[in-house]
């Protein structure tokens, strides 16, 4: 096998996010938490990668110790799976721990009120958030379901995002997201992390 890839193929034990690159097909066949796009494996779950040389497989297992589950104050990555006039509702990912990230509990739900988004008035949600974006947030409440998020701070907000016509991963400039692909120009609410947090897609 060469070692000369595109994208460098996880190892044993790497701790994955849904969608992070795995490896090719010719190198592994996709078990358990794994599916493959154009001969490329991706991870569907957030988890510790296992690869067995008997089988030439490779999966995403859950992390089995005691997951945290997140408290007020601590920093949380999470993903947006819906957007509403009021709120956007994000899956929470893992906790932000000393510059590691620990996979949570349960796959929870959480909540991003419009008024916690960011200094000053949003005219818009969707000009915020969009469904798939990798987002860092604050536990603002974690009594509530869903727990309650805030990306007011310039370190939060969206940390990765994708082109909405044509999915490529979106670059910043300046305050603005622009595809490298087809040049599409968006706007997010966006950290000063973007692009800057272990999150390979």
């Amino acid at each position: 096998m060469d070692g000369d890839k595109r994208k460098e193929s996880a190892k044993n034990g790497d701790f994955v996010l849904p969608g992070d690159y795995l490896g090719v097909i010719e190198e592994f066949l996709p078990g358990e938490g794994v599916i493959e796009e154009n001969g490329e494996l991706y991870a569907t779950r957030a988890g510790k990668v296992r690869i067995s040389q008997e089988k030439m497989e490779i999966s995403v297992v859950p992390v089995t110790d005691v997951p945290p589950i997140p408290k007020v104050g601590q920093v949380v990555i999470a993903k947006v799976i819906e957007v509403k006039p009021q709120a956007a509702i994000v899956q929470l990912l893992q906790i932000e721990d000393r510059n590691d990230y620990r996979e949570i509990a349960t796959s929870k739900l959480a909540g991003i009120h419009i008024s916690q988004v960011k200094e000053g008035f949003v005219e818009d949600m969707s000009r915020e958030f969009k469904i798939g974006d990798i987002v860092r947030a604050r536990v603002l409440i974690d009594k509530k379901s869903p727990i309650q998020l805030t990306t007011r701070a310039p370190d939060l907000g969206v940390v990765f995002a994708l082109c909405s016509n044509c999915k490529a991963p979106l670059i910043r400039k300046g305050n603005q997201l622009v595809c490298p692909k087809c040049g599409r120009v968006e706007t997010r609410k966006l950290s000063t992390f973007y692009r800057k947090i272990r999150i390979q897609v």
